[in-house]
């Protein structure tokens, strides 16, 4: 990846940059209010530079921690959100819907006939097979973000759940140890001087808090709100794309009328 693309790319930015320092967040919130005052114009300029290069290399680690645990996500969620929605067991599109996708999207892929709700129920792995063939189809056809904004901003929001989550264990080491050190330096600086230092109680303050967020709110169940919308998102294509199909074809000729006889 381009380290460029973290400031230029709203994907990379919004979805591996932000996880990023979201982790780094209570740790440079600590270092700063306990080392700060202690630091020259060089010191803090170094410290900036580390730092950059340290939020570049967290990026790869969001990304590569979201994309190793999307496998059990998906499975804890009973399959891809985007094959799943075309099941017919699938709630979260309403039926007739349902038929008219299926049939649009047969004629799309015309290598993936739709299966009916029996045969998906006797062979639910060649079903989802079809399904994702159209979810396929969908996705590749559908990267224009002027045109599909909304779905690429639900994929960058699923994107960016999925890393924090990937994240979850480092962020919750992360956020104790910033507290533990804020504790310790509150307390060893009130014993020798008899004074509560602020900015470090604001520090594990703030720490605490992420690491309530990590715990409690950076979830699994988290990630997959943003993954149905951009399942839904996704499915809605198939309207722009049967359109499209509909309006190639070539009309049908009129038929000639019959001279009549003298």
């Amino acid at each position: 990846m381009n380290p460029l693309n973290l400031v230029t790319d709203a994907y990379d930015r919004q979805a591996r940059l932000y996880p990023a320092l979201l982790l780094a967040a209570p740790v440079v919130a600590t270092l700063v209010a306990v080392f700060a005052a202690k630091l020259n114009g060089i010191q803090s300029l170094t410290a900036s530079l580390v730092t950059l290069g340290g939020a570049f290399l967290l990026t790869q680690l969001a990304r590569d921690a979201g994309k190793k645990g999307e496998k059990s996500l998906f499975e804890k969620w009973g399959g891809l959100p985007s094959i799943a929605i075309f099941r017919h067991r699938d709630t979260r599109l309403d039926p007739i819907t349902k038929v008219r996708y299926h049939k649009k999207l047969a004629s799309l892929v015309k290598e993936a006939k739709a299966p009916n709700a029996a045969q998906e129920q006797m062979d639910p792995v060649g079903a989802d097979a079809v399904y994702s063939a159209w979810s396929n189809y969908l996705r590749v056809n559908s990267r224009d973000i002027k045109k599909f904004g909304m779905l690429f901003n639900e994929n960058v929001n699923y994107g960016y759940r999925r890393n924090v989550w990937g994240l979850r264990l480092i962020g919750i080491i992360f956020s104790s140890l910033s507290l533990a050190v804020c504790a310790a330096r509150v307390y060893f600086v009130h014993q020798s001087t008899g004074k509560f230092d602020e900015s470090v109680i604001g520090a594990g303050a703030f720490a605490f808090l992420m690491l309530l967020l990590w715990i409690f709110r950076f979830t699994g169940e988290w990630a997959r709100v943003p993954a149905d919308a951009y399942a839904a998102r996704l499915a809605e294509c198939v309207e722009i794309h049967g359109a499209k199909e509909t309006s190639t074809r070539a009309p049908a000729k009129k038929a000639t009328p019959k001279s009549k006889g003298a």
